[in-house]
């Protein structure tokens, strides 16, 4: 059985615009200025897709050998390795970015702080870290078939925002730069109208949404500063 629960080049209408918007965002983040980007947890690839350019050299790392099969197929212009947050393969400040977008939220603290210290360690002196989270998600429990234990839907183990994100990454090493909730992606994704827009018009209408709190929670995109 494969593991493979959802692939997000197969998804359409609503759900892939989400994807799109989103990745849109982590593109915009960058602002074209790292030139060595580093994607964790980069399942199969899609955000990926989007920080490639003729001037920049990506890798993607993951754990799960299906998704890394399927982001080789799908993604061209960068290398994809099978690795661990905790134990990422490369030297000391060799990144002048790194992106980990839906990662935090599915691992244990423990697993969350050796993560992010060692994100530390292969990311330059002023380089670019985004991460990208449910924001203040209400899990949801199931009953497990297996154990008979009560198991959060998704693996989805914290509730999160900027303010616990911030106190996970390693003391006075990082300066948040920017921020972009994205509460009404749900809504602005699934009209027709809103599609083809650019970005930056797709962005005020959200953030005007967010205003008048039509929707709350969905994603949160942090955008630090190594110091």
């Amino acid at each position: 059985m494969t593991a493979i629960l959802q692939n997000v080049w197969q998804l359409k209408g609503l759900m892939l615009e989400r994807q799109k918007r989103r990745s849109q965002v982590v593109k915009k983040c960058f602002n074209n200025y790292p030139k060595m980007i580093l994607d964790i947890g980069c399942a199969e690839g899609f955000a990926t897709n989007f920080i490639i350019d003729d001037s920049t050299f990506v890798v993607g790392v993951e754990l799960n050998f299906d998704h890394l099969r399927i982001a080789k197929d799908k993604v061209k212009g960068a290398f994809f390795i099978n690795a661990s947050i905790d134990y990422l393969p490369f030297r000391d400040e060799y990144f002048d970015g790194v992106s980990i977008l839906e990662v935090l939220e599915h691992l244990p603290t423990e697993l969350q702080l050796r993560g992010l210290k060692e994100t530390d360690r292969i990311l330059k002196s002023k380089g670019i870290l985004i991460i990208s989270v449910p924001y203040k998600e209400q899990i949801i429990y199931t009953n497990c078939i297996h154990c008979k234990k009560d198991t959060p839907l998704y693996g989805h183990l914290h509730i999160l925002d900027e303010d616990k994100i911030s106190a996970l990454l390693p003391d006075k090493s990082f300066k948040l730069n920017e921020k972009y909730n994205l509460p009404n992606l749900m809504m602005i994704s699934c009209l027709n109208i809103f599609r083809n827009i650019p970005l930056s018009l797709w962005l005020k209408i959200n953030n005007l949404l967010g205003k008048i709190k039509i929707q709350r929670g969905y994603w949160i995109i942090l955008k630090y500063v190594k110091v």
